[in-house]
């Protein structure tokens, strides 16, 4: 174990109670952590499972400094069932520094003889460096990159050699400084909630404040600031935690979501992990960037699974996201899915004999009296000629176009179905 402790302004105070073994540290000491890597991690240890394994005496609180991912107190908590375990964690040493303590409650016991590690660190303007695992910062509302809308600083919450990790709430300190949410940052102090990296699903996840919310609410006044209230199960327990804008958070949990084109429309599918989020809005685009609403779909009690079906996908491919409020005033967003055209019942053959003016069209369809559109349009992407051609019978309709005025050379015959699929042939008149 490698553990460095640093005398800064006051004298480090420890004494050890033999009660419980207690960390006792008084009168503003500080406690630096330094040097700790991915492949040696520094940590600083409290063997024993008792909440008041760290005490904090005197009127100005004390500092455990991490700034780095690989710092670690390391709390031998095990099966404890109950307890807030308290971290007094400190930005800094330095003009700027700031109290951030970290609070722990265990509201379920784990099982094994598990511990729980913590740290945090502060990162640069860009979020940078990420906490390992994290493969993506972006934007529920679809910006790439949402560094503008999240505190500078990670936490690192784990909980290690648990055979069932435990369930517990957390209390997030921040530092409401310029230097970890100010300029360039854009984000809100009094509008921030904690979400967390699933590196399973390779997703962020967080709810709203509520009923078993992820989230919490942001609390306190300048200076001694928090976000509290923060649960999480023992399945859900995992290690990368930050700090995000309501308004801009980091995109809603989904298992999954899919589309698939089933007698010439789109069947939506997909399932969140979160009970709270219970009603989506579907939207679509003809081209990823504007999107409109084209219904609404709300899930049954007790059921995660959702569907909604879209009559008209547009021509070629449609793009789908789905909306979500959770019961507030933010609405948040999913990814983006791209479904090609459905229209699978029309086969569309367009021909030109050779030294003919004529253009042959043969249209086989499953369902009679369709409305089609017919386009010839030169190479300089001029529409030559335009007609609407509607289909009588199901099965082979047989089209004649015939213009002889048309100027000899080449063109492009395009048709368009009813449905959005588009056929184009290159053909010689």
């Amino acid at each position: 174990m490698k553990i460095i402790l640093t005398n800064i302004f006051l004298l480090l105070f420890f004494s050890f109670i033999a009660q419980n073994n207690a960390l006792v540290l008084k009168d503003n000491p500080y406690i630096v952590l330094n040097g700790g890597t991915a492949a040696t991690p520094v940590y600083l240890v409290v063997n024993q499972p008792n909440a008041n394994g760290i005490v904090t005496q005197g009127s100005s609180g004390a500092n455990i400094i991490s700034e780095n991912e690989y710092n670690y107190v390391k709390w031998m908590v095990g099966t404890t069932a109950s307890g807030t375990f308290n971290v007094p964690f400190t930005t800094g040493v330095g003009g700027t520094e700031q109290q951030i303590p970290l609070a722990m409650q265990v509201t379920g016991a784990g099982a094994g003889s598990g511990d729980l590690l913590f740290s945090t660190y502060e990162t640069n303007d860009n979020n940078l460096p990420w906490a390992s695992g994290v493969t993506h910062f972006q934007s529920s509302t679809g910006i790439v990159d949402n560094k503008d809308w999240v505190v500078d600083r990670f936490w690192i919450l784990d909980a290690e050699n648990y055979t069932s990790k435990p369930a517990v709430k957390i209390n997030f300190g921040f530092n409401d400084d310029n230097t970890e949410v100010g300029a360039p940052n854009l984000l809100s102090v009094t509008n921030l909630g904690a979400q967390r990296f699933n590196s399973t699903l390779d997703l962020w996840e967080g709810t709203a404040n509520g009923v078993n919310g992820i989230w919490g609410a942001s609390s306190g006044t300048a200076g001694n600031r928090s976000v509290i209230n923060v649960n999480t199960t023992g399945a859900n327990f995992y290690r990368v935690w930050t700090l995000s804008d309501y308004s801009h958070p980091l995109p809603i949990e989904l298992t999954y979501f899919e589309g698939e084109c089933q007698n010439s429309i789109v069947n939506l599918s997909w399932e969140t992990s979160n009970n709270e989020l219970n009603t989506f809005l579907v939207q679509k685009s003809l081209n990823g960037s504007i999107f409109n609403t084209i219904g609404t779909t709300t899930s049954t009690a007790g059921n995660n699974k959702f569907q909604f079906i879209d009559n008209n996908p547009y021509l070629e491919r449609t793009y789908y996201r789905l909306v979500g409020n959770e019961n507030t005033d933010n609405e948040i967003y999913s990814d983006m899915i791209v479904v090609n055209s459905c229209d699978k019942n029309t086969s569309i053959s367009i021909f030109s004999p050779i030294n003919s003016s004529e253009i042959h069209l043969e249209i086989t369809t499953q369902v009679a009296n369709t409305k089609n559109t017919f386009m010839l349009v030169d190479l300089s992407g001029k529409i030559i000629f335009q007609e609407n051609i509607r289909t009588t019978n199901k099965g082979i309709n047989k089209f004649l176009i015939n213009q002889p005025n048309i100027a000899k050379g080449i063109y492009n015959a395009i048709l368009i179905t009813d449905k959005g699929n588009k056929t184009v042939a290159k053909i010689v008149l």
